[in-house]
């Protein structure tokens, strides 16, 4: 009996274990991961970057190949046109510049015939748009034409210090042989130079403080410097000037300034003539020798006198692109 009841217990208990037998054979086994897996995970990551290398370089070198067949491409342009101009053996850009010249040319003409005729006006307009339009109507042209000038007024100041500076010159080269011929008393030359420009603005001496102010804009500043300095060393030069030391740019600052001084005096001088005008210009002058012989006995203040005019004039000159080699 005893063993009938153990019988029946395996029985029972065999029932109970064959639906959880059956249950965990439908899970999968868990198996540890072999190292080989993450060794596979770092190659496949070396291999995207690689793969990432060889595209960045692919397009790379497809970049440079365009280009070199744009710039092909343009060579092959270029020499076409320049087979097609008859031989000329100018490129496009030349061309269009040579072009350009004679238009530059003839507007630079018809601005000098309306500048000239506008200077008629100025005592009773002024050195302003409206006298630049009536120089216009005057030569045959419409009065809408005055945009030929954005300067406005100054456009006529500086057409009149142009051509007067340059008379000046004429008449210098003309006395000194175009710079040939020595001159005997230098002083005296630089004054009557500076005596025969401001006698040009005789005619216009109302009307001279309007073009001071003018000239004295910001803006405008560039081109009436440049014409100054380049007047002082015109004068100078004839003069026979020649030297190459540091007082080269000493007298052209002290030549300007004294220039300026008795161009201010000219403004309000009353005497016949301007007879004290051209007194005080003497003066100056005289005294600007004296001030350089003095200066010379005393080595360490004329090195700094002129470093302080030299540092100035080379300044301005280098702001303007001013150079003055002469042939």
């Amino acid at each position: 009996m005893a063993s009938v009841r153990c019988l029946h217990k395996l029985i029972r208990l065999q029932k109970i274990l064959l639906p959880l037998n059956a249950q965990s054979s439908r899970l999968a086994p868990l198996h540890p991961r072999p190292l080989t897996f993450l060794l596979a995970r770092s190659y496949a990551k070396d291999e995207k970057s690689t793969n990432l290398d060889d595209f960045r370089a692919r397009e790379e070198q497809r970049e440079k190949e365009r280009d070199a067949a744009d710039e092909a491409a343009a060579k092959a342009t270029q020499k076409e046109s320049v087979a097609g101009g008859g031989g000329l053996g100018a490129t496009g850009s030349e061309s269009s510049g040579h072009q350009d010249d004679p238009k530059q040319a003839k507007v630079d003409a018809i601005r000098a015939k309306i500048l000239d005729a506008a200077l008629q006006h100025v005592p009773q307009q002024g050195w302003t748009r409206h006298a630049i339009v009536l120089g216009a109507e005057e030569s045959g042209y419409p009065s809408v034409v005055h945009g030929m000038f954005p300067e406005g007024g100054f456009a006529l100041v500086s057409h009149f210090n142009g051509k007067c500076n340059a008379q000046l010159v004429e008449s210098l080269q003309q006395k000194t042989d175009g710079g040939k011929q020595e001159v005997e008393d230098p002083l005296d030359f630089l004054v009557q130079a500076v005596r025969q420009r401001l006698e040009m603005v005789t005619p216009y001496k109302t009307q001279w403080p309007q073009a001071m102010a003018l000239i004295a804009q910001p803006q405008h500043a560039p081109t009436a410097l440049a014409q100054v300095l380049t007047l002082v060393d015109d004068i100078c030069y004839y003069s026979g000037d020649r030297s190459v030391d540091f007082g080269w740019y000493t007298r052209r600052v002290g030549l300007a300034t004294i220039m300026k001084m008795t161009e201010l005096y000219f403004l309000q001088d009353t005497s016949q003539g301007h007879t004290q005008t051209w007194e005080f210009l003497k003066n100056r002058m005289d005294e600007a020798v004296q001030l350089q012989i003095m200066l010379s006995q005393t080595e360490g203040m004329t090195h700094t006198f002129q470093r302080s005019f030299n540092s100035a004039f080379i300044t301005a000159r280098n702001i303007l692109g001013l150079g003055y080699n002469r042939n």
